[in-house]
């Protein structure tokens, strides 16, 4: 298959082909040996290796080799799914790849199986070395800020809704949920989450994550904002700001920007709000001004690649705890109506906006949305140019 036809595969898989070139494109920017750390268990292999290696050999197409690390025991699988010559590997589910069992400088042997077309494939070995120490010494040194666990099983499950839980920050929730996991017996769960914290922790960067994840909607993992498993990462520091000069415009702006895929009108610029909320990294923001009608939020713009870390949704939270009634309006082709639909106490909709609104008194509601439909628009119009 060509480029094309390679991207058209993994597009159909995730079904988010827009959000799948962000990603290309942010993973494409990386370091090649940055990209990511797979870990897959012996049972993990024995049950979805064809899963697996295709998706694999799909990423060694698009020229991202993530680094695989696997036990001891599943060595010997790797002859059932690959030629003795694996630079051969290049029909049915096979790649070619480069086994890196001993090494001064792990580095160097990574970026040289790379730049050969190989996937570096990192072996551990249980009765050297913790797991956990094992895996940071190679996200450490290749400066990975990605670690995703493959399991059969799939990703951590809520035991009442049945649902993926999707983010857990560190602190007061993960240690939550690894009481609960505790409780409920789940080996599985309860090593991953300790693994997690640890690799979290000693990584200290702010967009290192760690994920659980299937073999089976690993693309999908990669390459949507939604991802498919269970993912832990820092938790989200979110400031409450009054005062414009505390913040770094550029990046702010820069921020509001991208997230709408639109340039910000001079008289936005030189606008002030009542109250931002603001992730510490400027992944995220929601930007309010107060009324008379209560707060209307003017934007709230979330960083593509932060959209699956739950930012968003911590600010969100912070918003609804203090700075309620809300009222706000977005463009019927914004992908985040169907969430807002999901969070707001109402909605009135015309051809140019949809307009939200929360704790808000219904004789209010007609004053509110006139209201709205005064507000002037923020964002350059290119048509007009």
């Amino acid at each position: 298959m060509n480029s094309k036809d390679i991207l058209s595969k993994v597009f159909e898989i995730t079904r988010d082909p827009r959000d799948g070139l962000h990603f290309l494109e942010e993973f494409k920017s990386l370091s090649p040996e940055s990209f990511a750390v797979l870990f897959a268990d012996v049972n993990t292999i024995l049950e979805s290796s064809e899963a697996l290696f295709s998706d694999i050999k799909l990423l060694s197409k698009l020229e991202l080799f993530p680094v695989l690390v696997l036990e001891e025991e599943s060595i010997q699988y790797l002859s059932l799914f690959f030629p003795t010559d694996n630079n051969l590997a290049t029909n049915g589910i096979g790649f070619p790849f480069s086994v890196i069992t001993y090494y001064t400088n792990l580095l160097i042997d990574v970026k040289e199986s790379i730049a050969h077309k190989k996937i570096p494939i990192l072996i551990w070995n249980k009765g050297s070395i913790e797991f956990a120490d094992f895996v940071f010494e190679i996200i450490e040194s290749l400066h990975s800020n990605k670690f995703i666990q493959l399991h059969h099983e799939g990703p951590i499950y809520d035991e009442d809704t049945g649902k993926v839980i999707s983010h857990i920050p560190t602190g007061e929730k993960l240690n939550s949920f690894k009481s609960n996991a505790v409780l409920s017996e789940s080996d599985r769960d309860i090593h991953f989450l300790k693994l997690a914290e640890t690799l979290v922790e000693k990584r200290r960067e702010t967009k290192f994550s760690a994920v659980l994840t299937s073999p089976y909607t690993l693309l999908r993992e990669l390459f949507t904002i939604k991802g498919s498993g269970t993912l832990v990462r820092k938790e989200n520091h979110i400031s409450k700001i009054k005062n414009m000069e505390s913040v770094d415009k550029e990046r702010l702006f820069s921020l509001i920007e991208n997230s709408f895929r639109k340039k910000l009108k001079k008289e936005f610029k030189t606008s002030n709000f009542d109250t931002l909320y603001l992730e510490e990294e400027y992944q995220a923001c929601a930007w309010l001004n107060r009324s008379h009608l209560g707060y209307i939020l003017s934007k709230f713009a979330v960083n593509e690649t932060a959209r699956g870390a739950g930012v968003g949704r911590d600010i969100w939270d912070s918003i609804t705890e203090e700075a309620l009634p809300l009222f706000w309006r977005s463009k019927p082709d914004n992908n985040i109506n169907k969430w807002y639909m999901k969070v707001a106490q109402g909605i009135e909709k015309d051809e140019q906006w949809y307009y939200y609104w929360l704790g808000m008194d219904q004789e209010k509601i007609p004053e509110v949305i006139r209201y709205l439909k005064s507000q002037p628009e923020d964002f350059e119009n290119l048509s007009e140019k």
